[in-house]
């Protein structure tokens, strides 16, 4: 109890320092993210946040690290695509979920990260290898013969049954409705889809076949910002404060 009423103050002097940071200071910095991937963005147009802007993982944990170093930032929204053009043409100071790829920006170190899974019934025979999900029915996300290699492209060539859908809920619900034996599908992203749409953790099984987590950056215009981020980011998960973001949004 001693350790959750600590995490819980501290949790209580980051959204203070939220607050307070984005009263005083609004618009210091611009920071672009990817839309339309809930729990981690919520926003599905492009542009500047709006007053009903709900966030998400992504920008309450940028918030969280920069405000403990006294910075404040205006949310931009674009196609991922164009989040790292944003920057270097100085519309943004910084484009959050990104891979260090530009060596024209200052990457953080790891921001968040993406794990792929096959989500299959509680009680379904475990698969032990990609191979063995040519067996089954499977739903996953537009692209994923090409992003999860040669292995996952013969497996879903050989199913029974095999989709692609770019809407997640869509491919959850789909799923969730005994349309598919398995989904294939980051496991953040199935834990808020499902708790949205009702199911109950203990009705399902990860199975994590496609390797370790992705991790993820935010590449900056400015090195000290850099800096300041890393610092901040390294102190919140130190805290705590980064799990109780994060998993707010997906917790049962």
């Amino acid at each position: 109890m001693m350790k959750l009423n600590r995490l819980l103050a501290l949790f209580a002097a980051v959204l203070f320092a939220v607050t307070v940071t984005g009263a005083a200071r609004a618009g210091e910095l611009t920071v672009v993210f990817a839309i339309a991937k809930p729990p981690f963005v919520y926003a599905t147009q492009t542009g500047p946040a709006g007053p009903d802007d709900k966030g998400g993982i992504e920008p309450q944990i940028m918030k969280a690290a920069l405000a403990l170093r006294g910075r404040s930032f205006d949310a931009l929204y674009s196609t991922y695509d164009q989040l790292t053009g944003l920057v270097l043409d100085g519309r943004a100071d910084a484009a959050a979920t990104v891979r260090p790829e530009n060596p024209a920006l200052f990457y953080s170190n790891e921001f968040v990260s993406f794990h792929n899974v096959a989500v299959l019934r509680a009680g379904a025979p475990a698969p032990a290898t990609i191979a063995d999900l040519a067996g089954l029915s499977m739903v996953a996300w537009e692209g994923a013969t090409m992003d999860l290699g040669p292995g996952f492209a013969t497996a879903a060539a050989a199913s029974p049954k095999y989709a692609e859908m770019g809407d997640q809920k869509a491919q959850v619900q789909a799923f969730m409705d005994g349309r598919f034996d398995a989904v294939i599908i980051d496991s953040t992203i199935f834990r808020y889809w499902k708790k949205v749409l009702g199911g109950k953790a203990a009705d399902f099984q990860f199975h994590s076949l496609f390797g370790g987590h992705t991790p993820f950056v935010v590449g900056f215009a400015d090195e000290t910002v850099r800096n300041d981020f890393n610092a901040g980011l390294k102190e919140i998960r130190q805290s705590g404060v980064y799990d109780v973001l994060f998993n707010h949004h997906i917790a049962d």
